[in-house]
């Protein structure tokens, strides 16, 4: 019995260290690959990124600080568990750390895709200058109108037998929060096989 109860000792301290160091692992793992924080040519951002997003840094610290705590909240749950303080503070604690693990992930879901996008702007695969402004309701209507049009648009699997390549001129309406309207030259090319038959 007593070789038992030491076994369960020796397997409980190694559960702790394993998940201690999958804690730190995956803490790590957020704040730079996921959050692309600690980058060493953030330049003013000390302990972010060269680029951030937020206008406020303090958003970015108290995420990370709210990423440590709620990584290590476990321990809280492990040492409640093991003092047997009451039959029901297991439950107890799970209920209060259960939510707070998936406002946690809601908090990492900001930063992590705040990250891909500008990993995928800096790579060329997104663009950055796309308007997020609230569009008023005279842009509302003309964008409506510009995609019930059919100028310039055909459908190429009904008609195929149109030239090689034509230069279509196409008039873009001007939106109320534009400056000017603009004249865009579009090539068009048929690269279908039975286009040449």
């Amino acid at each position: 019995m007593d070789q038992k109860h030491i076994d369960h000792r020796v397997f409980f301290y190694l559960w702790i260290v394993f998940y201690f160091i999958s804690s730190c692992y995956t803490l790590i793992w957020d704040l730079k690959m996921d959050w692309g924080l600690f980058d060493k040519n953030a330049g003013e951002n000390t302990f972010l990124r060269e680029e951030i997003v937020y206008p406020q840094k303090a958003y970015y610290y108290c995420a990370i600080v709210e990423d440590v705590i709620l990584r290590f909240a476990w321990t809280i749950q492990v040492s409640i568990t093991t003092m047997e303080i009451s039959p029901y503070a297991s439950d107890i604690v799970t209920t209060v750390f259960a939510p707070l693990e998936v406002f946690r992930r809601f908090v990492w879901n900001f930063f992590r895709l705040e990250n891909e996008h500008l990993n995928n702007c800096g790579e060329f695969r997104a663009v950055r200058d796309i308007s997020v402004a609230p569009l008023n309701a005279d842009d509302q209507t003309l964008l409506e109108q510009m995609m019930d049009q059919e100028d310039g648009v055909r459908n190429r699997q009904k008609n195929r037998a149109w030239k090689r390549s034509q230069s279509v001129s196409l008039h873009r309406p001007r939106l109320a929060s534009q400056s000017k309207a603009r004249d865009t030259k579009v090539l068009i090319e048929d690269t279908d096989d039975e286009a040449n038959t």
